[in-house]
């Protein structure tokens, strides 16, 4: 009886160290595990900074490249017409002198400069024209805005007979609005009477937008504040 007992004991023993070494096994197997997925963890979260940081590198390479290609166009309108760097893009300024009087005929001069111009676009693919016209004060409401949509209309037509893509180009007029000088006088209104050419696109880092879209309209009869101005000026 005493050796069946001892028996029984050293089989109890034997079964409770195998246990014990199951429960051993299986800790270091799991610790092994949480261990493989913490260094897996730092490898993604190392793998997504440094693609992050490649992301980022590059995006401030294309935004060097938009600015220096912004730049070279820059230059290459001003040669053209009086050429000014905004938010929504740069924009060319056509003077009211380059047009026949009170109509929206263009003058050999205007024909001349926008033929340049149309030369400059085709060498960056991609980029949008809004041809925008403008007047000052003088004349009734409906006048304005016709006259200012047919001139936008004939610098888009030029463009367009040009080789600049059609879809690249739309015009719009907006009559008295947006005024850049004080129409109390005879200057301030002669600068009112206005083509504009905003250049806008990927290429050069700027999206398209409509006047006003970037900073507030002027208020009514309240020159808007000038923008630097570069380049040729209109006679």
């Amino acid at each position: 009886e005493s050796a069946r007992q001892s028996q029984a004991d050293a089989q109890q023993q034997a079964a409770q160290r195998a246990q014990a070494e199951a429960a051993a096994q299986k800790a270091q197997a799991e610790q092994q595990e949480a261990e493989a997925r913490a260094q897996l963890a730092k490898q993604q979260a190392d793998l997504a900074k440094q693609q992050g940081a490649q992301a980022n590198q590059q995006a401030q390479q294309a935004t060097q490249q938009a600015e220096q290609v912004r730049e070279r166009l820059r230059q290459q309108l001003s040669q053209v017409l009086q050429t000014t760097e905004s938010a929504r893009g740069l924009i060319m300024n056509m003077s009211d002198v380059l047009f026949d009087f009170n109509k929206y005929t263009l003058k050999p001069e205007a024909r001349e400069k926008l033929a340049r111009v149309s030369g400059i676009l085709l060498a960056y693919p991609g980029l949008k024209v809004q041809v925008e016209g403008y007047t000052d004060n003088i004349g009734s409401e409906e006048y304005n805005q016709k006259l200012s949509e047919q001139r936008a209309g004939s610098v888009r037509e030029y463009l367009v007979g040009a080789s600049v893509p059609d879809g690249n180009v739309v015009a719009a007029g907006y009559g008295k609005s947006n005024p850049i000088a004080d129409n109390s006088t005879n200057a301030g209104r002669a600068q009112n009477r206005r083509v504009q050419l905003v250049v806008s696109g990927a290429a050069i880092g700027v999206e398209q937008t409509n006047p006003g879209a970037a900073a507030l309209p002027p208020s009514s009869g309240q020159p808007e504040a000038p923008a630097r101005p570069t380049g040729t000026s209109n006679p």
